[in-house]
C-alpha cells in the first residue's frame, strides 16, 4: 500500500526526532565508527609508499583482519584516524569527513577543545540527507 504524502512526512519527522534524541547518540557513534573504518579500509586498499600494497606492509589482507587489528587496542582506531592530520592527504573528501567525525567524537569524549579539522563544505559539496522526502 502506498503511503500518503502526509504519512511520509510524519514518518520523516519521527526519524528526525529519534536521531536528535540523546538516546540515539550511541547508535550514531557506532555508525560514524563504521563509516570511518570503511574509509580507512578504502585507503588501505590503495598502494602504499613506493607502490607497495599496504597489505604487504601490515599483513592485513581482509577487512576482517584490519578490523581485528583496530579492535586489538582501544587507541588503534583513533591513532589510525589521527595519522591523516592535518591535511587528510590521500583521502577522498567523503573519507576525510568520515574520519573527521570519529576524531571529533574522540575529542569530545576527552573534553578536548573543539577545533576545525576540515574547511566547511560548500553548498555544492554538501551531501543530501538520505532520508529526505523525495519530491512527488
Amino acid at each position: 500500500m502506498a503511503l500518503s504524502n502526509a504519512e511520509r512526512q510524519r514518518r520523516y519527522r519521527q526519524k528526525l526526532k529519534a536521531r536528535a534524541s540523546p538516546g540515539a547518540a550511541g547508535e550514531l557513534a557506532r555508525l560514524a565508527v563504521e563509516q570511518a573504518i570503511q574509509a580507512l579500509w578504502a585507503f588501505h586498499q590503495r598502494p602504499g609508499p613506493g607502490g607497495i600494497d599496504w597489505a604487504a606492509i601490515d599483513g592485513c589482507m581482509s577487512l576482517a583482519q584490519y578490523r581485528s587489528e583496530l579492535e586489538r587496542s582501544p587507541g588503534n582506531l583513533i591513532q589510525a584516524a589521527r595519522a591523516f592530520l592535518p591535511d587528510f592527504a590521500g583521502l577522498t573528501p567523503e573519507e576525510a569527513r568520515a574520519i573527521t567525525v570519529v576524531i571529533e567524537l574522540s575529542d569530545a569524549l576527552r573534553l578536548a577543545p573543539h577545533r576545525q579539522l576540515l574547511p566547511p563544505a560548500s553548498p555544492v559539496e554538501a551531501q543530501p540527507i538520505r532520508d529526505a522526502p523525495r519530491p512527488v
